[in-house]
């Protein structure tokens, strides 16, 4: 399965249109040019069309974006059927029953929608925004893989991935925003220890840039990668593909899903397999 994580950069957009052309451009680029079955953005990567209003208090800009999730995902959706691949567009906010939630979108081509919500909203996210986290756990199976998605912070916790593996996923998609090298690191040694540990492959996608006129989210850094397993058949490092750190990129992977699939029962450790259920529930 080929995979693309568009490292997308936090520039001004002369306009809301100018914000699309680029999106769609990647998403031309990743299928026509480099025959991608997944494209992945990342976490909170609408945030530039905050730029285009008048500057607004945090709280107030957050809530301001989130009446453009709408339009956003309506090209989405135009931009997989047309081009018939899976798009993980990123994150967006939402507001639904007065609280605003943090949603991955997530389309197919024949028209597919499903939502995966942020679980785990960071200190940072609650104090500025006022975000609330979701209850849901969705799985995705495009007849190729069964995939999940866990945003940003949620990769940090190693129970909801588990409980994907145990659902039949063999690939996890990671959207991120970070503001620095701490914060890239915390998820992407996050994201490797998940693909170690349930035997599956993880795709991240962040976001690099300045934002000078949105507060609370002015800074980005990313390093976006794909990773493995790390057994035989796989890279030593289990590190599959990596961006360049704090540019602008487009990065292509090959997933190998038969080889995830014979280490889960053949693998030099099978960590899936061997788990002690009679002392974990």
């Amino acid at each position: 399965m080929r995979t693309a994580s568009i490292q997308w950069d936090m520039q001004r957009p002369a306009s809301a249109e100018a914000f699309h052309e680029r999106a769609a451009f990647f998403v031309e680029t990743a299928v026509a040019d480099y025959g991608a079955h997944l494209v992945v953005f990342p976490e909170y990567f609408t945030l530039p069309l905050l730029s285009l209003g008048p500057r607004r208090r945090a709280m107030d800009s957050i809530r301001a974006l989130a009446e453009m999730t709408d339009g956003v995902n309506v090209e989405m959706a135009r931009l997989a059927r047309e081009h018939r691949v899976w798009i993980v567009a990123g994150s967006q906010p939402v507001v639904r029953n007065g609280k605003l939630l943090n949603i991955a979108f997530i389309h197919g081509p024949d028209g597919q929608l499903h939502e995966q919500p942020k679980l785990h909203i960071t200190p940072w996210e609650r104090h500025a925004w006022d975000v609330s986290g979701g209850d849901e756990l969705v799985t995705v199976d495009t007849g190729e893989v069964v995939f999940g998605v866990q945003i940003c912070y949620d990769v940090e916790f190693p129970e909801p991935t588990r409980a994907l593996a145990d659902r039949g996923i063999e690939l996890l998609v990671v959207p991120y925003c970070t503001d620095d090298r701490r914060g890239h690191l915390r998820v992407t040694r996050c994201a490797m220890a998940r693909a170690v540990e349930n035997q599956i492959g993880v795709v991240t996608a962040g976001c690099v840039g300045t934002l000078t006129r949105v507060p609370a989210a002015n800074l980005h850094y990313a390093r976006s990668g794909v990773f493995t397993p790390v057994d035989l058949g796989f890279p030593n490092d289990g590190i599959a593909a990596e961006a360049e750190p704090a540019l602008e990129q487009l990065l292509i992977a090959d997933l190998d899903l038969d080889a995830l699939r014979r280490s889960r029962g053949e693998g030099t450790v099978t960590p899936l397999k061997d788990r002690r259920r009679d002392l974990f529930a």
